[in-house]
């Protein structure tokens, strides 16, 4: 298991982020998930192979969230990995790249986001069973090398259900057995974490907790 950093996050969770299978973490625009990611890596103290899709990864976030919790900031960056795939078929090389990078050096990899492409590919309907595949090679590198791998989804407005849900739901949730859904509060710098699914804990359990310079902290403290 991997820390969140976050007690009362970890014990929502059933200990932390799990090895060995996905984690879904899910939410609006600036509700944390970029920067929960990040944590975990950093907590970590092993390799990240942190794939880029968005250009949300900031080296100078991580130098001073590393700093703050005094953690030598140099020391952190050369822990992370970055791939900045440019489209959805450079994601697809990156991803099945990874089977040949990561070994029992990695601690984590993340995946920020994985639908960010494939949302704005034309013919996205054709694209989802490459997206399923691209899921089944993440589980055979958290399986392969016992390390929890994270992908970041992104919501779309579902008129139907009148709101906001999951890019791909169906797709991801078949392959990702623990999903946490990050919203915004109305307090400045507030969020909350929902449980949505979990192999192991019941679903619907929530926690909060703030964002900070340190990253992401309890809520109380």
């Amino acid at each position: 298991m991997l820390t969140t950093g976050v007690k009362s996050l970890d014990e929502l969770l059933g200990g932390g982020i799990a090895p060995g299978v996905l984690t879904q973490v899910y939410g609006d625009f600036a509700t944390g998930k970029t920067t929960l990611a990040v944590q975990v890596g950093l907590l970590s103290g092993g390799k990240v192979a942190y794939v880029d899709t968005e250009g949300g990864f900031s080296p100078e976030r991580l130098s001073q969230m590393a700093e703050s919790r005094g953690l030598n900031p140099e020391e952190a960056l050369q822990r992370f990995i970055l791939f900045t795939p440019s489209d959805f078929k450079e994601q697809r090389r990156t991803i099945g790249s990874l089977k040949k990078i990561v070994d029992g050096s990695f601690s984590l990899v993340v995946v920020d986001s994985i639908t960010a492409h494939y949302r704005v590919e034309e013919h996205r309907r054709n694209l989802t069973a490459e997206l399923g595949k691209q899921l089944q090679v993440l589980l055979w590198i958290a399986r392969r090398n016992r390390i929890p791998v994270i992908v970041i989804n992104q919501v779309h407005f579902d008129s139907r259900a009148d709101r906001m849900k999951p890019v791909a739901e169906h797709t991801l949730n078949y392959r990702t057995k623990d999903i946490l859904r990050l919203d915004k509060l109305n307090t400045p710098g507030m969020r909350v974490a929902i449980l949505e699914r979990h192999r192991l804990r019941p679903e619907g359990g929530m926690t909060y907790f703030r964002i900070t310079e340190k990253g992401i902290e309890e809520a109380n403290e």
